[in-house]
């Protein structure tokens, strides 16, 4: 006899039966065994999102409830930008909540399933220092500048809800010449849009600075243990690419570090261009 407990979402009241749980138990399995792809939440939860504006004021409204029943890892919301097809995957659930040195509440992280087609340089010379005004060489990148620039073309629905990511950066700069390691870290407002840290992608430190390349950093789930999103293409569907992160490599001042097509944890030449992944954050 099927045990059936009704939950109200939204004003709606949604059926919990023991099939759907038989269902659950096999999505965390494939998670598990890191074969699961993700659905697209729009088409799972229509029902519930027909009582919102669109999907994302669903999923804020969800977040702002701390209710996660029946949202996985992978899972995603597909959106427009600049014309290419977007699948915006859920990274990670409440992975940094009560952290930074603000205090964060609940929230999700997404991280798209591909790149965006578009090629970017790390930095327009061949340098991973920061400057005298800001010591994060993440925060006078041009990869920052360009993300910035791209989240004026998000979609208002996504505009409405996305805040900016607060994150412990790591810093290298002298006045008496260019520093081949960090030396230091400060709390970061990063952006609307942003990529990874090394660690957040391998759960180690890789190629960055043992200790400041790390941060407050820890690893979202949807890279943890399998290959299968650490790979990405470019653009929707693409040929398999290298995408870049947000920290710079130990040992040298001009290399960034990187996610190679093949999903290795990698490093380039600041200057050269790569692709970029569109990630953000959406709290209550």
């Amino acid at each position: 006899m099927s045990t059936i407990k009704e939950i109200e979402v939204g004003g709606v009241l949604r059926k919990i039966e023991d099939e759907q749980a038989r269902d659950d138990v096999s999505l965390l399995l494939q998670q598990m065994n890191g074969l699961y792809k993700g659905r697209d939440l729009a088409d799972v939860f229509n029902g519930e999102i027909s009582r919102y504006t669109d999907p994302w004021e669903w999923i804020h409204d969800r977040i702002d409830m701390g209710f996660y029943n029946g949202i996985y890892i992978c899972d995603f919301i597909p959106q427009t930008i600049k014309n290419e097809r977007i699948e915006s995957q859920v990274a990670g659930i409440d992975v940094y909540t009560n952290t930074t040195d603000q205090g964060l509440g609940h929230h999700i992280d997404f991280i798209s399933r591909d790149c965006f087609s578009e090629t970017v340089q790390w930095n327009t010379t061949n340098n991973n220092n920061g400057n005298a005004t800001d010591g994060s060489p993440y925060m006078v990148s041009n990869l920052h500048t360009w993300l910035a620039t791209l989240s004026s073309h998000l979609p208002q629905a996504v505009k409405n809800h996305i805040v900016t990511k607060r994150s412990l950066m790591e810093t290298r700069y002298s006045a008496s010449g260019a520093l081949t390691d960090s030396t230091g870290w400060e709390w970061k407002d990063i952006g609307l849009l942003w990529v990874p840290h090394e660690y957040e992608v391998f759960g180690s430190v890789v190629w960055a600075t043992k200790g400041y390349g790390q941060g407050q950093a820890m690893q979202y789930p949807i890279f943890a243990n399998s290959w299968l999103n650490r790979i990405k293409g470019a653009g929707h569907g693409g040929s398999r690419c290298g995408w870049w992160l947000a920290s710079v490599r130990s040992g040298n001042s001009t290399n960034a570090c990187a996610v190679s097509g093949n999903g290795l944890a990698d490093h380039w030449g600041a200057s050269g261009a790569s692709r970029v992944p569109v990630c953000f954050r959406i709290k209550a």
